[in-house]
């Protein structure tokens, strides 16, 4: 990572602000973007979803490898969310594959109170922890629940490029974007207040797709452990991934046990999540959120509509 790392609030945000999220949604796919119009009301769901392949030559590819998107690549969702919510399409929150992002937790003796020193503490911590990663990166970062003396901070990194290219392939089309993040932080922030009531103690959320792994453990409704890892390394075994952690979670972390285990996984078919769990594990479902009885058929077909719910529902 070079001098030019930097911090960004415009680009990238957790959390949400539940007052100001827009109902729209644009899942973006390394295949074509997903656009999701979220119902909050009672009962909740999908008031209308629809899913778009890229027209070839519209997506490039950055100097860190992660997508660049053009107008092209988004034009036909935004055209058809407008046709569908009858013109009231200007606001949109997007969500991303985890794959485009790297998430981990940093730890710190102490942290400034200014926000400033503190981006430039985590941008040198980065630069440590990956002195071979040259692009322009936009961090963000949230703290995590207490351990010991110390600070720890959730940070996300994506190449600034990517990010950029995707802010101004839907200007472009006249959709501002508000919330711009990886899909399973969407699904963190969007549902943690629901989790947290449901388990009624520490849970574990993951979230399994192409590309990407994430296993996270949250006390008192903020994460305690992050962890992600690539999805699609050879032999990579993701139960024992899940035991290392969990033992981690109780011997490093203090962790007093999970009362519940949930799981968003869009390759259930790799291997099974539950069997490394002392809990029993549940698949995020609709009837978390009194969803309506067409949702989890929806997410069957298209995974990627529950990050998009999350994104709006916000809760």
């Amino acid at each position: 990572m070079d001098d030019g790392a930097r911090t960004a609030g415009h680009c990238m945000t957790i959390p949400f602000l539940a007052s100001v999220v827009p109902p729209h949604v644009f899942c973006l796919r390394a295949e074509g973007v997903t656009y999701a119009s979220v119902r909050r009301e009672s009962p909740a769901g999908f008031a209308q979803s629809r899913h778009f392949a890229y027209p070839p030559n519209t997506v490039g590819v950055s100097a860190a490898g992660t997508p660049l998107l053009s107008r092209e690549a988004v034009a036909e969702s935004v055209e058809a969310g407008r046709r569908l919510s009858n013109g009231r399409l200007s606001r949109a929150s997007v969500v991303f594959p985890d794959s485009w992002a790297r998430m981990l937790p940093i730890d710190f003796d102490s942290l400034p109170d200014s926000e400033t020193a503190v981006r430039e503490m985590v941008s040198w911590k980065l630069k440590k922890l990956f002195p071979g990663v040259s692009s322009d990166l936009t961090i963000v970062f949230r703290e995590m629940s207490g351990v010991g003396a110390g600070r720890r901070l959730l940070v996300a990194t994506v190449p600034t490029q990517s990010l950029e290219s995707i802010e101004k392939s839907f200007e472009s089309v006249g959709v501002r974007i508000g919330a711009l993040l990886p899909a399973s932080l969407s699904l963190f922030e969007g549902f943690s207040a629901t989790l947290f009531a449901r388990a009624r103690g520490d849970y574990a959320l993951i979230h399994r797709a192409p590309g990407s792994f994430v296993f996270l453990v949250a006390k008192d409704g903020a994460p305690i452990f992050f962890r992600q890892r690539p999805s699609d390394a050879a032999g990579h075994d993701h139960e024992q991934e899940i035991r290392l952690s969990l033992s981690y979670y109780a011997e490093k972390l203090g962790g007093k046990g999970l009362a519940a285990a949930f799981a968003h996984d869009e390759s259930p078919s790799e291997s099974r999540l539950a069997d490394a769990f002392p809990v029993p594990l549940e698949p995020l479902s609709g009837r978390f959120f009194g969803a309506d009885a067409s949702f989890d058929q929806l997410v069957g077909a298209r995974p990627e509509l529950l990050a998009a719910f999350a994104a709006a529902y916000a809760d």
